[in-house]
């Protein structure tokens, strides 16, 4: 108290303390509302949609390719499997094989040359197991098939001297020896022979040294 009755002023200082105080208290009530409004405002804005699982993928399965038909001829092209080796060299090398002689080509500037079409005579298991994978007939007839899966005609040059062993039409089972003047008018269609047709008879080649050197029919019953 005064000394004239009067209450005497408050001490500046602590007056500013307390304003400081008040506005401090008022300031971080400002800023922890509008944290908190922010943050709301953020967090709804910020919702991301639901993300929906994809669809699991369908892997198709394979199919199978077809399967080749099945010849129902030995002499015809067949894509099935086959009792012989495949594929088959454009030039035979020494050896004897299974043919149908076609014709003679060359001669007038160069040897002559026989041109035959390659085949193969199958007997017993071989030729059931081959007629079997052609759908043709089991057992097979006679016990033994011809196969000739592939018509390419071949040319191998005829030796100087070469042989030619062949069944006369209207007997059986003895070959007999032809002369090449015979041979050749038959095989060149030049003469009148007894020569069995060329489309129904098959024959054995022997090749050695690259050429022709012995040419013998085979028997069918």
């Amino acid at each position: 108290m005064s000394s004239n009755g009067q209450a005497d002023p408050e001490p500046s200082g602590d007056r500013r303390r307390r304003l400081l105080l008040v506005g401090i208290i008022v300031l971080a009530l400002l800023v922890f509302g509008g944290g908190y409004v922010l943050g709301k405002g953020n967090g709804q804005a910020s919702a991301s949609p639901a993300i929906m699982p994809s669809a699991p993928t369908e892997t198709p399965s394979p199919t199978e390719e077809p399967k080749p038909s099945k010849s129902h001829s030995a002499t015809e092209t067949s894509s099935s499997a086959s009792a012989v080796p495949t594929p088959e060299p454009d030039v035979l090398g020494d050896g004897k094989y299974f043919v149908q002689l076609t014709d003679i080509q060359g001669g007038e500037e160069g040897p002559l040359q026989l041109q035959y079409d390659l085949a193969y005579f199958l007997q017993g298991d071989a030729a059931n197991q081959a007629a079997a994978d052609r759908g043709l007939e089991t057992p097979v007839p006679n016990d033994y098939l011809i196969v000739n899966d592939t018509h390419k005609l071949r040319l191998t040059p005829l030796a100087g001297v070469y042989g030619v062993k062949y069944l006369p039409e209207g007997s059986c089972c003895q070959l007999v020896k032809a002369h090449e003047a015979q041979f050749l008018g038959w095989m060149g269609q030049t003469q009148q022979s007894d020569f069995p047709p060329k489309d129904t008879s098959w024959w054995w080649i022997t090749i050695a040294g690259g050429e022709v050197t012995k040419i013998a029919q085979q028997y069918l019953p």
